[in-house]
């Protein structure tokens, strides 16, 4: 499986319209492909991508359909030109293998909810290099520093690992200079991008506080979509303290022998006086250990689906698996392999956001893969570690040729050793 999903990858790269001279000595997809194999494996830099190609060069082109790879400077701004849309409509190929019928059956919740996760992260920044989409912060000494920053949309589950990214959009200078403008700005362009890319979902936003306002949820109901965000102030409190006070929020508990569990919620209470057309209902969440008495967790959210006691155990699991988004997708992608932060290349207009995406989209073909791959899941056991995966994927591939990654996930699960003459 994921080595079709390589070629159709591939495969799309070849249909994006080329956007410089035609007289150009090498193909828009070789950089493409080249960008896409580069964060498949996990590679530190552009720098040493382009070192390791000759010895990787039949691996290459077998598995990648790389044939040859431009200079770093070409590379760079051809992809530079790209407009993300492109990008970001290959994510399709992907999504298209877990969302067959009953794979995608078992990662809904709540009767038939898919759950989607919204949050920002910087993935870009310099002192040095700015474009005019640069997020722009000023340091204490002074100085101007610049970054980029995505809004990534991603599909979570409270019962599974694996989360698949479905979109991501550029947080960009226009948006605003506060982060509450930017990202919700950001926002009025994602939302609609996965409403189009799940056309059919019933879809359900996850959103942290910062979006627990009129004009998001607006947004929302204009995507035909259900919403469930976390809220920490405001008129929604106030209209909650006033009912538990008079003992009116309907509340139930439960324990597993350790820990003591409370829900409390009501339902249609006004959002705020600017929006009292909007109603949403409230559930608020306190977990604590038995013995002591310490809180060990403790939440509040709003959303427009109908709170009561069969489904108020699991609304409480999708709004803590919010965290999946930050934990399994951000986190990850900075700190197990994937180089986020690493300064890939800045370009004068899309560069930075692309290559950004194109990680996604090799992060989303690996989490894929890790769902639905067999071979990828006992390689995965025998390293152990993601990280340790990576670097023994990078060995093989490296080293020994390959007609496929499957071939290579195979010969990693299996800890076999290759019967090659002795080195003397």
């Amino acid at each position: 499986m994921i080595d079709q999903l390589i070629r159709q990858v591939g495969d799309q790269f070849a249909k994006i319209k080329d956007h410089r001279a035609t007289n150009s000595s090498y193909y828009l997809s070789d950089s493409l492909k080249g960008a896409f194999a580069m964060f498949s494996l996990k590679d530190p830099s552009l720098l040493i991508f382009r070192q390791r190609f000759g010895q990787r060069q039949e691996n290459l082109k077998r598995i990648f359909g790389l044939e040859r790879i431009p200079g770093d400077t070409a590379m760079r701004e051809s992809i530079d030109g790209v407009h993300p849309s492109q990008i970001q409509e290959v994510f399709n190929l992907p999504l298209s293998h877990v969302r067959q019928k009953s794979f995608w059956k078992g990662r809904q919740v709540l009767g038939g909810y898919v759950a989607i996760s919204i949050d920002g992260t910087q993935h870009y920044c310099s002192s040095k290099k700015s474009c005019p989409h640069c997020l722009v912060k000023k340091l204490r000494n002074g100085q101007e520093q610049y970054y980029h920053q995505l809004l990534g949309a991603v599909q979570t589950h409270p019962n599974h690992k694996e989360v698949f990214p479905i979109a991501g959009e550029a947080i960009v200078r226009q948006d605003g200079a506060t982060k509450n403008d930017c990202e919700q700005n950001a926002a009025k362009r994602l939302v609609p991008k996965v409403r189009q890319m799940l056309p059919e979902d019933k879809l359900l936003f996850v959103a942290d506080a910062l979006y627990s306002t009129g004009p998001f949820i607006q947004l929302i109901q204009q995507a035909e979509a259900s919403f469930l965000i976390t809220i920490k102030e405001g008129y929604v409190l106030v209209q909650a303290r006033r009912l538990a006070e008079q003992n009116k929020l309907k509340q139930f508990t439960w324990s597993n022998g350790k820990t003591r569990s409370q829900v409390r919620y009501a339902n249609s209470l006004i959002l705020n006086g600017q929006h009292q057309d909007i109603h949403v209902n409230y559930l608020e969440y306190e977990q604590t250990e038995i013995k002591s008495g310490k809180t060990l967790y403790k939440s509040s959210w709003i959303t427009d689906i109908p709170v009561d006691e069969d489904n108020a155990k699991e609304l409480v699991a999708v709004g803590r698996a919010r965290w999946k988004i930050e934990n399994e997708t951000f986190n990850t992608l900075k700190n197990q392999g994937y180089h986020m932060e690493h300064n890939y290349g800045h370009g004068k207009k899309y560069l930075a956001t692309n290559f950004a995406l194109l990680m996604l989209l090799a992060f989303l073909v690996d989490q894929v893969t890790q769902a639905k791959d067999k071979a990828f899941q006992v390689a995965w056991q025998v390293c152990q570690t993601k990280k340790n995966l990576w670097e023994k994927i990078r060995q093989v591939f490296d080293l020994i040729p390959a007609v496929s990654m499957n071939a290579i996930y195979r010969f990693i699960a299996k800890e076999q050793q290759i019967d090659y003459p002795l080195l003397e």
